[in-house]
């Protein structure tokens, strides 16, 4: 997987502590809401499929967190 300082969207330049941080700052839960938030995935949609995972081990760590 990416590393923090790795690009995940290139088109939009953001890397994986970028869309880390939308999803925390923000609450996200699905991918839709981190494009609508951040742009990404939204000019070529390569990256689609890696946001996604980032998104599930983000949830699956906050649910352990929570318990």
């Amino acid at each position: 997987m990416f590393e923090n300082n790795e690009f995940v969207c290139h088109h939009m330049q953001l890397t994986k502590a970028d869309i880390l941080k939308a999803i925390r700052e923000k609450k996200l839960t699905t991918f839709e809401q981190i494009q609508d938030e951040t742009d990404a995935a939204t000019i070529c949609g390569n990256c689609t499929a890696d946001i996604e995972e980032i998104l599930e081990e983000e949830l699956k760590r906050q649910r352990s967190e929570k318990s």
